[in-house]
């Protein structure tokens, strides 16, 4: 799976809707993203991959800067 910059906008918007929609993958995707990612799209990612999710609350927010 490669992504450039607009794919993985699209890509995280998806994740991001799921995960407003349905708790149960919301949870998931916070302690296992590798699975939650490989079951919701179908695929499987490198094992060389490693996906962070974090969760903002009201007093922290968190910026994002991407790989160049």
């Amino acid at each position: 799976m490669i992504l450039n910059n607009k794919n993985r906008r699209r890509f995280e918007e998806l994740l991001i809707t799921k995960a407003f929609q349905d708790i149960s993958f919301r949870r998931e995707l916070i302690e296992n993203p590798k699975m939650a990612i490989a079951e919701y799209f179908g695929v499987q990612l490198p094992v060389d991959i490693e996906i962070k999710v974090l969760q903002e609350d009201k007093k922290v927010l968190y910026v994002v800067l991407p790989y160049l």
